[in-house]
């Protein structure tokens, strides 16, 4: 065999190339595609085919079953969100409670320290006379010392007693001091002060009028409801 017809035997014998698939002809195959007969078709059609319904069952899955779980889940994960920081609250409320237990305990306490302070409706007249000696003792020399009519507030009710009285200065001090010192609330108000001439003619000292107010306070308590009602 020469060498020309073993070159002309072996061109016979090799395939012939594969025509490359173009986006054309690949569309122009779903052109031609007989419905009643799948077996017919090509295969890439067949494998697009098959891609197309699994993602379009994927997609069906998800929106009908995937997407509605999704949000119950979502759903779930803020109401928990919501319960913990609730829980969070709670607890630090009730690790605060004992504290503020504490507190309310010692605000009560000295509530009841301050009411112990005001006197009783009976105590009046024994606060008076407290008021004379306190004022008797300190060098002032009382005119005149009278209960004004009750001022009722909100939660107490407030005694005016109206006082005149002459003395120095010293004995003024003296007195307020002693009025400090009382152990009932007692405050002074109103002050009124004005000189003469010492009439005794022992002391170029001029001789100091005072004019002015202490206010006691009692608590507004059930029996003062009580009274008040019946009154109305």
């Amino acid at each position: 065999m020469s060498r020309e017809e073993f070159d002309e035997l072996n061109q016979a014998s090799v395939a012939p190339a594969k025509k490359k698939m173009t986006l054309d002809k690949f569309l122009q195959q779903f052109n031609t595609l007989d419905p009643n007969n799948y077996g017919s078709w090509p295969l890439s059609v067949k494998i697009t085919c098959w891609i197309f319904i699994v993602l379009l069952v994927l997609a069906l899955a998800y929106f009908v079953m995937i997407k509605g779980k999704i949000e119950s889940i979502a759903n779930a994960n803020a109401q928990e969100q919501n319960l913990l920081n609730e829980f969070r609250e709670k607890e630090s409320k009730l690790r605060n409670l004992q504290q503020y237990q504490t507190q309310l305990q010692d605000m009560e306490a000295r509530f009841n320290q301050q009411l112990d302070q005001l006197p009783k409706e009976t105590e009046i007249p024994g606060l008076v006379e407290d008021i004379n000696v306190t004022g008797v003792n300190s060098g002032l020399k009382f005119k005149n010392i009278r209960l004004e009519p009750e001022v009722k507030q909100e939660f107490f009710i407030e005694q005016p007693i109206s006082m005149e009285a002459t003395g120095d200065y010293h004995a003024f001090g003296s007195f307020v001091s002693g009025i400090a010192g009382l152990s009932r609330i007692v405050t002074l108000h109103d002050f009124t002060i004005s000189s003469s001439e010492n009439p005794q003619k022992k002391s170029e000292i001029p001789s100091i009028n005072y004019t002015l107010q202490a206010k006691t306070y009692r608590y507004v308590g059930n029996s003062d409801n009580a009274s008040t009602e019946g009154a109305q």
